[in-house]
């Protein structure tokens, strides 16, 4: 299959989707910033790949759910907060990606470049996003209950330390997604930014949950085409583009 304009906006719009929707329980759980920190668990995996001659996706994947798995499991063990954990990790990884990464392939890693698109990066992420978004809509009733109050959440049946679980996994699927959009620096800009803007415009938790997917595919749809049209990064050029949006929402919140 020849890889079109439409099948890279596609990928980015998934991709962006399904980041604006996590994200916007992210911020409500006080995890703005996990995403970002966690993106370069990633970088490790995506050195080994291009080192080795394999997907650096998967690569990606793998050291990510496991980084999750293993900062959901000394959370637990330590009591020790989940941003005190992917800061230590994160910059292990870091480290260790930056020594490992070759150099001519650091810029892409960091930076991404969806315009880069395989037939097969096309169809992972359209099933992967849209994965990402069922699991959230079916869960997002007990991620908001347990974010309300874990001992409420316990009393109707739910297990919070395994709806966190699925929630960092989930992260870990849409860090691993939205890399190729937006490297391993700006990701995230993709879980951060919509969410923030449909917080300061929505006024009822499913507003926000729409509202915060709906910017995100937007702000994709525009970065790429910018990208396309005046031959800059799209990555960038979406975190521009958002980043302008959330300061425009404050302006309008404030009047």
């Amino acid at each position: 299959m020849d890889i079109t304009l439409f099948h890279i906006v596609g990928a980015g719009a998934i991709s962006a989707a399904a980041g604006g929707l996590l994200g916007s329980f992210a911020l409500l759980r006080r995890m703005a910033l996990v995403g970002d920190a966690l993106s370069h668990v990633a970088l490790p995996g995506i050195a080994l790949g291009l080192l080795f001659h394999f997907n650096p996706f998967v690569g990606s994947l793998a050291f990510l759910v496991f980084g999750t798995t293993l900062i959901w499991a000394v959370e637990h063990k330590t009591n020790l907060p989940v941003d005190t954990l992917v800061g230590v990790l994160f910059v292990l990884a870091l480290a260790v990606g930056a020594l490992l990464t070759p150099e001519h392939e650091l810029l892409e890693a960091l930076f991404g470049d969806i315009s880069q698109l395989s037939a097969t990066g096309f169809w992972v992420s359209l099933l992967l996003g849209g994965v990402i978004i069922v699991a959230l809509l079916m869960l997002w009733r007990k991620l908001t209950l347990t974010m309300i109050s874990s001992e409420l959440s316990k009393s109707t049946g739910i297990r919070p330390h395994v709806v966190e679980f699925f929630f960092l996994t989930l992260f870990a699927f849409v860090v691993a997604l939205g890399i190729t959009f937006t490297g391993v620096l700006l990701i995230g800009a993709l879980v951060i930014i919509p969410a923030a803007i449909a917080r300061n415009i929505a006024t009822s938790m499913g507003a926000y949950m729409f509202l915060s997917s709906l910017i995100g595919v937007l702000g994709a749809i525009g970065g790429i085409l910018a990208s396309y049209f005046f031959h800059i990064a799209p990555g960038p050029a979406f975190v521009i583009l958002l980043g302008t949006l959330f300061f425009l929402s404050i302006i309008g919140k404030l009047r």
